[in-house]
């Protein structure tokens, strides 16, 4: 006789993954009930249990609603796939991997305009390009800690290089010397954490660690002190306070295309590998954990922001901003219960945060050059842009009206969902500082703004008046069509947000 059950797993945003089980089980001599041919059905809504007389089925049924992802029914439907215990592919990680990619692209373009006048070949910086996306894309599927270690190490390592890659600009040295040596403490505080979680549950796999936690009776000590630990570690690759002092320091020492790398590529990946962690395991069901999260969060947008509001360097300004900007999504780990609006809101977030630093740092890049002593990176530098180049000038705007949250652009929907998943998870103290750091920021992001199309004084009159007369079309080149088109879309994303909504719903899916 054989035993089949047909069992449908509940996950995320209501998609749906069957899985077969078949059990042989040596024939039993025949009873007087396996003669009757009547069936008895028990039905509970949608658990449908039937006798028969050669086998039994116990069937548990999707939901209606569940018609997403379904094994073996289309072709074009996204099945997750375990690639051994250490990766996850799935549409969660196929986001924002493409997402990784495309930046890396992005840079690589920016990267050949800003070494246009170098008389070497520049292959190098390309090759340790590939090796920090590497890096990334492995912290995208990754679902076991170890791969998690080695995925941030491979994305740490090619930083410490390409920060100093340039290394005849101020202070390039000084920034991979500071990148490497505090890495280096973190990373160990990082795997210190990953043993003592170990010690703790027994468990790698994140999958793992979800049970395990799941069934605790009490959280020990030691889980707590590894979780603690592991947070050191990752509050500095997030530059988290209170671990970020090293940022601005990195940011204005390493070139500007090496500050967007670090800006999006190196936190997007490990937020997002960190997401993964959040949403399976129960980490933050643990009070204490809980404490410590809102703190760093509440603390990281305050600080941000107020040191920002202080900035002239653009770098700086930016690196600060950074700080409040992941203080901003941490709302989003420490309200993970609400699991779809909690990736639905890490999701548009980190796609108008990467297309807003796209538009801002690339129009600075586009301005420096590589044997420059430094990027051109003040505010007095770009003073009057939108009259020299006015389409890249336009995009820089849309950018810092992004990161500043304003209507009819993807920030706005960002910072939206945001406050709304607060408010639902009742965090108010967190609502509170995200709305005196949107005030905050409002103000020095507008400052800018506004320096972009302050006057010159030029004798020129005709350029003056007529900026669009100044532009160069045989100058506009692919870097200038990416700059503008991430500049659309942030634009089309907050006046018509809906595609963005369906494709990080399509990209809910994680498996356990």
């Amino acid at each position: 006789m054989q035993l089949s059950f047909s069992l449908t797993l509940p996950t995320f945003s209501n998609f749906s993954k069957e899985k077969i089980l078949a059990v042989e089980t040596p024939p039993t001599a025949p009873t007087a009930s396996d003669n009757n041919t009547t069936e008895s059905k028990i039905t509970n809504d949608n658990i449908t249990l039937e006798n028969n007389s050669t086998e039994h089925k116990h069937v548990v049924k999707a939901p209606k609603h569940s018609s997403r992802l379904k094994l073996n029914e289309d072709n074009t439907d996204w099945v997750s796939q375990e690639i051994t215990t250490l990766f996850t592919c799935d549409g969660y990680g196929l986001l924002y991997s493409s997402l990784i990619l495309m930046i890396s692209i992005i840079v690589s373009c920016l990267a050949f305009r800003w070494f246009k006048q170098e008389q070497t070949s520049q292959g190098l910086f390309y090759l340790i390009l590939v090796f920090m996306a590497l890096g990334g894309v492995t912290l995208m599927y990754a679902s076991h800690l170890m791969a998690f270690f080695i995925g941030v190490e491979l994305l740490s390592i090619p930083f410490i290089g390409l920060i100093g890659y340039q290394y005849i600009q101020t202070h390039s040295l000084e920034a991979a010397v500071k990148y490497m040596i505090l890495s280096t403490i973190a990373s160990a505080f990082l795997l210190m954490g990953i043993a003592f979680y170990y010690a703790a549950s027994g468990e790698l796999t994140f999958s793992g660690l979800s049970y395990q936690l799941s069934t605790m009776t009490s959280q020990s000590p030691l889980l707590l002190m590894g979780v603690c630990l592991m947070l050191v570690g990752i509050g500095f690759k997030l530059s988290l306070v209170p671990f970020q002092l090293w940022l601005p320091d990195v940011y204005q020492g390493s070139p500007t295309i090496v500050a967007l790398l670090l800006s999006t590529v190196g936190k997007v990946a490990i937020f997002c590998a960190i997401a993964r962690l959040f949403l399976l395991a129960p980490i933050v069901n643990n009070e204490t954990i809980r404490i410590i999260l809102v703190f760093m969060a509440f603390f990281s947008i305050l600080w941000g922001n107020l040191f920002a509001f202080i900035q002239s360097s653009l770098k700086r300004l930016l690196a600060y901003s950074s700080i409040a900007h992941f203080g901003y999504l941490f709302i989003a780990l420490i309200a993970v219960q609400y699991q779809v609006l909690a990736l639905e809101t890490i999701g548009v977030y980190l796609i108008g945060y990467t297309l807003a630093n796209i538009t801002v740092l690339g129009v600075i890049s586009l301005e420096s050059h590589s044997n420059e002593l430094r990027d051109h990176e003040n505010e007095i530098d770009l003073s009057g842009l939108f009259w020299r180049r006015p389409i890249l000038a336009s995009a820089m705007g849309v950018g810092l009206l992004s990161l500043a949250g304003m209507p009819l652009t993807v920030g706005f929907i960002g910072r939206f969902l945001l406050i709304l998943l607060g408010v639902t998870a009742e965090l108010w103290w967190l609502m509170a500082a995200v709305v005196i750091g949107s005030a905050l920021g409002l103000y020095f992001y507008a400052r800018l703004v506004i320096n972009l199309y302050l006057r010159p004084n030029c004798r020129d009159d005709q350029l003056v008046n007529n900026p669009l007369m100044n532009i160069k079309w045989q100058d506009f080149r692919l870097s200038e069509v990416l700059i503008a088109i991430s500049a659309l879309l942030i634009i089309i994303c907050g006046v018509y947000p809906k595609w963005i909504f369906n494709l990080v719903t399509m990209a809910q899916y994680l498996s356990t």
